[in-house]
């Protein structure tokens, strides 16, 4: 896929989708950024990674912090010298009825879902165009379907689809692809968070995510990462401004 020697910045890949993402270009030859909150499991991704022969580093970010973009760029160019692929995971959810629905839920979604990516990218910009580099931005499926009591989480999937296609469409002359992927539901700890939400206790919401989990709609980190893999790479050259469903085909 031509990501050997690229540097990417992966956030939100402590777990889940973004920590299969961080081992697959890992795997074929690509320096990977792993960030997130939990400092234990970060360091341990980045371990392993290092431990079957592909580079990573760990720093550790709070996308709620508007600083932790800019340290992220900084930390890749250090270690690196350059900044070919940002994958723009971290995710935050919010079930809750339209009546229960306060500023702060509103304030803490858009900024880690969607102001977050738009800053890292902004921060990345100079190297991307240096690298005529890839943005791969992880939506949902609820972009384009809502759910129930899921109205903030939507709109601003909705919102990151859009925003994707706008920076394709401003930043193709430079040579930077954008584009992004709706997932479907993924096996991953926010499906258990997105239960807890609304389940009567923490041990009922993980009985319930855990038989999502086996649902034939729901699918697998690593399918996921095969899509970022694919965008990430030169047989992508040619893919810009595509707002992907990957749920097996489940949405329609």
């Amino acid at each position: 896929m031509s990501v050997q020697g690229k540097a990417a910045i992966i956030t939100g890949s402590t777990s889940g989708i973004g920590q299969a993402a961080a081992e697959t270009l890992a795997r074929h030859g690509a320096k990977v950024l792993v960030s997130g909150r939990d400092q234990t499991r970060g360091e341990s991704i980045a371990r392993c990674i290092m431990d079957s022969g592909g580079e990573a580093h760990f720093i550790p970010a709070d996308l709620s912090d508007p600083q932790a973009p800019g340290r992220l760029v900084h930390e890749t160019v250090r270690l690196w010298g350059r900044i070919d692929i940002v994958v723009n995971n971290a995710a935050l959810v919010c079930n809750k009825p339209v009546e229960k629905i306060v500023h702060e839920d509103w304030d803490r979604l858009l900024f880690v879902n969607l102001k977050a990516p738009f800053f890292l990218i902004q921060a990345a910009l100079p190297y991307l165009k240096e690298s005529r580099g890839s943005v791969i931005n992880i939506s949902s499926i609820n972009g384009i379907r809502n759910d129930r009591n899921n109205l903030i989480y939507d709109t601003i999937k909705a919102g990151l689809n859009h925003m994707t296609q706008g920076l394709a469409l401003d930043l193709r002359s430079a040579g930077i692809r954008c584009n992004v992927l709706m997932p479907g539901g993924i096996a991953t700890p926010l499906l258990n968070q997105w239960f807890r939400q609304f389940a009567g206790n923490p041990e009922e919401a993980d009985r319930l995510a855990e038989a999502a989990k086996q649902e034939p709609n729901v699918g697998t980190p690593q399918q996921i990462a095969d899509a970022v893999l694919f965008l990430a790479g030169s047989q992508a050259a040619w893919v810009n401004g595509a707002v992907v469903p990957i749920d097996g085909g489940y949405h329609l």
